[in-house]
């Protein structure tokens, strides 16, 4: 043997070593690679964002489930289908969620009260039987509870799953669309459906989703992937719709049935937006428009199944003419797959929305992961799918144009195979809270910063309060930072200080208790108010100290944020080294220049009171005041302006400067001071301003007293101005 010979075995290794290094890069490359700018390897955050999940209820997938549809007892079945209701809501709750689809319409049915449509066959088991209760009221109201939008999902066409003897039985009854238009019915996929090309059908689809939005206070209208949909074993058979409502327009029937869906989509559109144009109108189309290969302004993607072809739903158009608010495709594919590949899809859909009045959601797969998926999905099952969901979350956060996740569907996050998926959710991906994303184009206005803000403690843990009398207001983010961090609720990293969102109630004093467990010491909280569209408003801070008084902290905690606030408004100034003084009584002339500051009044001080010095700091507010008729003085010509003010002289005053300054309140109804056991102590004189300011909430009282005759202090009367304006 040759020694100098090189070895076989090491050439081959070589080669192979040398044609690597000469392979291109992508050939090497990871399929998301192409997208690693929106992959951070860090877990990136986000002020706002959609997060949200389908609540299914065609063949009870999610809810209610099988085993309640089927209790005979109509109390027990509708407390079970509660209560699975709850347990689907908490879990949203628990994943920081903040919005659901639920589906109110599977099969030309309703999960509500409709003079149009027979109950749901998914409630009770039977078509048009009253389950006893409002389901999507009930779901309103529980979602609206948890701060969760609602929106409601609606199939337009569908009228069956399957075309046995028994469905054709159960659909002959009043209000089914079966029955009183069988002329409208086509056979598709093996189901009875509508037909979409047939006008009067149209409508009778489009009222039936405005007698929803009319009636309920949803947040969104929301349709699915269905639209013409069928097999090419079992087409729906439209030629003589087409010959008898075409009337020569279109030369294809394809581009006609294209058409329909458009008309449903642009007339629902104007429809929702003139009744109630805060209800958003949003459609999941399948992931694909077009292949790049049949049309330039494709995706590069080779589907044999798209929205343009199969659906007849030009989904393009519809966001391109902002007929929708939203639109959510869903891209159930991983960034592998060789014909959709999720990466090439979402980057899409985020160049055809931009510089749209349309937001973009990404419709995900969780019910694919670990299905034990096929080769060009396998990514859904290495790591149990947490490495690539993970991927698809990053890139939904990160990209400018994507706007949130919509995970299909919610029983997916209860089932054992997910569960590495969920926690990562739960523990990593939406580890922190965001707010939905602000439309702009709905309208809505950021209400008012709330007031009165005060901080103490319960047997729970910190309880916060503060008031809201913004009609506007919908609810409240609460923000919790360290004291020696500055609050600044406007950045992405905001969101995790977001530790709860709050419903407004109908009183308008609001609470929230933080049970964390944390020391009140040493934390701010930051509580902003939003309206129904999520404008938001700036920030209210409390904590239990102040940031100008050395002395107003714990002892005063419901006072500081007025003290704070009226301070940095040049309302109420301080007694020198850093002191307040917040219990000490206050002088009837000091009061009046606070007053008068607060309300920015103005009036003639030359016919002042005889007891008030010219060269007195508080000359011009008592002689004004008095101009106003805020005051008459204490008799004789006097004022008595070094004396100490009662509660209930304080409350007259303010109550005069009120209506000096042209600020409306609600009227006293004469029954406001009956809930005080020392309501016979209120002067005649001040009675009804004790009860205007009572039922307007500028004083509540010290528990069941007014206490009318007990001199004021200066922390109360700060609270008292700063709910003025």
């Amino acid at each position: 043997m040759n020694k100098n010979r090189i070895p076989v075995q090491v050439i081959k290794t070589t080669l192979v070593l040398l044609i690597c290094l000469l392979l291109p890069f992508q050939v090497l490359a990871a399929a998301w690679d192409a997208y690693a700018k929106y992959i951070p390897d860090y877990t990136p955050v986000t002020k706002s964002q959609l997060r949200g999940a389908w609540i299914s209820t065609v063949v009870n997938l999610d809810w209610p489930s099988s085993k309640t549809k089927a209790i005979t007892d109509s109390s027990l079945r509708i407390q079970k289908s509660k209560e699975e209701l709850i347990i689907l809501l908490d879990k949203a709750v628990s994943l920081n969620m903040n919005a659901v689809f639920l589906q109110v319409r599977s099969t030309s049915d309703a999960l509500y009260k409709s003079e149009l449509v027979p109950w749901s066959r998914y409630l009770t088991g039977t078509f048009g039987k009253d389950p006893g209760f409002d389901p999507l009221q009930f779901a309103i109201e529980e979602a609206h509870k948890r701060n969760l939008e609602l929106h409601a999902w609606f199939n337009p066409y569908r009228v069956s799953m399957d075309t046995s003897e028994a469905t054709k039985s159960s659909l002959n009854i009043s209000k089914s669309v079966y029955k009183e238009h069988p002329d409208w019915i086509r056979t598709a996929s093996s189901r009875f459906v509508i037909d979409p090309g047939i006008p009067d059908a149209r409508k009778w689809v489009e009222d039936c989703v405005m007698e929803v939005v009319n009636k309920y206070d949803i947040d969104g209208v929301h349709f699915d992937d269905y639209f013409y949909y069928e097999a090419v074993t079992n087409e729906m058979g439209d030629d003589a719709t087409f010959q008898k409502y075409n009337n020569g327009q279109f030369a294809k029937k394809a581009d006609w049935r294209r058409n329909n869906t458009y008309l449903l989509v642009k007339e629902l559109s104007s429809k929702i937006r003139a009744a109630k144009p805060w209800v958003k109108f949003g459609v999941s189309p399948s992931a694909i428009w077009r292949n790049k290969k049949d049309d330039p302004a494709g995706s590069d993607t080779n589907s044999s199944y798209t929205n343009y072809d199969k659906c007849y739903a030009d989904t393009r158009k519809w966001v391109n003419e902002e007929l929708i608010d939203y639109i959510c495709p869903q891209i159930y594919f991983t960034y592998a797959n060789p014909a959709a590949p999720y990466g090439v899809l979402a980057d899409w859909w985020a160049k055809t929305v931009r510089n749209k009045k349309v937001h973009l959601y990404i419709g995900q797969a969780l019910y694919r992961v670990n299905e034990g998926s096929t080769s060009s999905d396998k990514d859904f099952s290495i790591e149990n799918g947490v490495p690539e969901m993970s991927r698809q979350i990053k890139l939904n956060t990160v990209h400018p144009d994507i706007k949130g996740s919509v995970m299909f569907r919610m029983n997916n996050f209860f089932e054992s195979p997910r569960q590495a998926a969920v926690a990562a959710l739960q523990t990593d991906l939406w580890s922190s809270r965001a707010l939905v994303p602000v439309m702009p184009w709905k309208g809505g206005r950021a209400p008012g910063i709330p007031a009165g803000g005060a901080i103490g403690s319960n047997p729970a843990g910190i309880k916060l309060t503060w008031t809201d009398n913004d009609t506007a207001t919908a609810y409240f983010a609460i923000y919790r930072y360290s004291s020696s961090e500055t609050p600044d609720i406007t950045s992405d990293e905001s969101s995790k200080r977001l530790i709860a969102t709050v419903r407004k109630t109908a009183s308008g004093i609001q609470q929230f208790t933080d049970t964390s467990g944390i020391s009140m010491n040493g934390v701010t909280y930051v509580v902003s108010s939003l309206d129904r569209l999520h404008n938001q408003s700036k920030g209210l801070i409390i904590n239990n100290k102040s940031r100008y008084f050395n002395d107003v902290g714990q002892n005063v905690y419901w006072a500081i944020e007025a003290i704070d606030r009226l301070y940095e408004k040049g309302v109420v100034a301080g007694a020198g080294q850093n002191a307040f003084l917040p219990m000490s009584n206050t002088k009837r002339g000091d009061f009046l220049l606070m007053l008068t500051k607060a309300l920015e009044l103005k009036g003639e001080a030359g016919n002042n009171f005889t007891d008030v010095p010219l060269d007195s700091y508080y000359y011009n507010a008592i002689g004004a005041a008095k101009s106003l008729g805020i005051t008459a003085g204490t008799g004789n010509g006097k004022f008595e302006p070094k004396a100490n003010i009662s509660r209930q002289d304080m409350l007259v005053q303010v109550y005069k400067g009120v209506q000096a300054a042209g600020i409306s309140l609600a009227p006293a109804s004469g029954s406001e001071l009956g809930k005080f056991t020392d309501a016979s102590q209120v002067s005649s004189y001040a009675r009804e301003a004790l009860a205007v300011m009572v039922k307007n909430g500028i004083v509540s009282g010290s528990g069941s007293k007014l206490n009318p005759r007990v001199m004021a202090t200066r922390a109360e009367i700060a609270v008292v101005l700063s709910k003025l304006k």
